[in-house]
């Protein structure tokens, strides 16, 4: 069984669609806790297929699975608003803007916000949360992928800018939760997904990224 959008666009490669998924995934495991029916879903997703540098995203990926068919709706829920939501500070900060060591917050944010601007992207009515929400960047980069059919480079530029300086640090501070059974699998898999997504990037830069990963439209 698949997770990911039925409704992709037919002119994406088999491998931009599970980019695109993938990413989805993410910014809807970290915006909420996953329901009855997203829990059963990830439980039974396929496989990964392993190949060079993706080994280790499938074994986090088959964690995930494991770890998400062995907990139920109300556990993962109090989970996860222990950690990212409740009164006060929550435990570990959702927004990147809180993982940037040499950048201010505010300027990163106003830089977020014109980028978003640009490309005709804004906050819906209703959402109180910074643009910065580690959701909302995953968001964005389905979008990227899945709407929009940006070419690589133009992914790269706002991957390496939004993303790659402060969410890894984010996955990292879930990780360090020890009673977030399901979340620090998530960050597991999260962190493994943009290792492997940077490398990608990192190929196409020096012109070696495969052929069919780096073309977006017929």
């Amino acid at each position: 069984m698949s997770i990911e959008p039925a409704a992709l666009p037919s002119a994406l490669t088999p491998e931009d669609a599970a980019r695109a998924g993938f990413y989805g995934l993410l910014a809807r495991l970290f915006y909420a806790p996953p329901d009855r029916a997203l829990l059963a879903a990830l439980a039974c997703a396929d496989e990964i297929a392993a190949e060079g540098g993706a080994s280790t995203l499938a074994l986090v990926w088959r964690e995930l699975k494991a770890g998400v068919a062995a907990v139920d709706e109300e556990s993962v829920r109090a989970e996860f608003e222990g950690l990212y939501g409740g009164t006060g500070k929550a435990e570990v900060s959702p927004y990147a803007g809180a993982y940037r060591k040499h950048t201010r917050a505010d300027r990163q944010l106003v830089a977020l916000r014109q980028y978003l601007a640009q490309h005709g992207l804004a906050r819906q009515s209703g959402v109180n949360e910074p643009e910065d929400h580690v959701s909302a960047l995953c968001d964005v980069m389905r979008y990227l992928i899945a709407e929009q059919h940006a070419a690589l480079d133009a992914q790269r530029e706002f991957f390496m800018t939004f993303i790659w300086p402060s969410v890894l640090s984010y996955c990292d501070a879930t990780q360090k939760v020890e009673r977030a059974a399901v979340y620090r699998r998530v960050a597991r898999f999260a962190r493994s997904f943009l290792e492997v997504e940077h490398a990608l990037f990192e190929l196409d830069e020096l012109g070696t990224a495969p052929r069919a990963r780096r073309k977006q439209r017929p």
